[in-house]
Formats: structure tokens, sequence, C-alpha cells
């Protein structure tokens, strides 16, 4: 079943990405751009960029906090593949080829979640939800 609700995810992540791609690429270049659809944050900002967790030289840099439920991209700029796996309860286990991107989704209960990778555990890190 994990490997379906990845699999799925994966299938999703890469169509968005193909059909926002096409979508910045075609179309009449003198129509006005969209206007945006993100809320204004209480400065009047856009809403911040979707969080990232960075795979680089066998380490995770893990963003400071991430929202329950929120979708978390994974960039591996190794060359190897790696996993990012809750140690304990929460849920989450993805798998990033070498030079690849995937999405997972934090837990829905705040808290800090210890993550390794299941290929080389030596790396350790620590995803914080609230």
């Amino acid at each position: 079943m994990k490997r379906i609700n990845r699999s799925l995810t994966l299938v999703t992540a890469v169509s968005l990405v193909a059909i926002t791609g096409c979508a910045a690429q075609g179309g009449d270049s003198s129509a006005p751009p969209a206007a945006s659809s993100a809320a204004p944050s209480a400065n009047g900002s856009d809403q911040a960029a979707a969080p990232v967790i960075t795979i680089k030289d066998f380490k995770y840099e893990v963003p400071g906090s991430v929202k329950p439920g929120s979708m978390v991209t994974v960039t591996n700029a190794d060359s190897a593949p790696h996993t990012v796996t809750a140690k304990d309860e929460g849920g989450f286990d993805v798998e990033v080829p070498g030079g690849g991107t995937a999405i997972v989704q934090a837990p829905d209960a705040p808290g800090e979640y210890e993550i390794i990778c299941t290929f080389h555990p030596q790396m350790t890190g620590s995803l914080v939800v609230k």
C-alpha cells in the first residue's frame, strides 16, 4: 500500500510539473500575467514557497519547520539514491533517485519526527511539524 501511495504521489507531482512547464512555455505572450491565487500573509507578501528538504553530500538540509499535512519537496543533489523515512511513527517513507525529486506529505500531528535514509543509516535528521 505504501508503494502505491508513493507511486501516485510521484505521478501527481510529475504531472503537475509537466503541466506547469508547458503552460509557462506556450500561450499568447501578449496576454497579461495571471493574478496570483496565493493569499497575502500578515506582512502583505505572498505565502512562502512550499517547503523543501535537500539531500546533499549525504546529509539532510531540512527547513526549520513545516505545517501539518503539508506537501514537502525532496531534492536529491547526490548521485546516489536516498530515502526520507520516518524513524518511528510518522508514516512517511519516500525514495529519491540520485539527482531526482520526490514529494512527501508531512504528518498531520505536530511534533518532531526523526528521519533516516534506509540505504545509508548514518544519514539522520529531524522534521519539525508545527
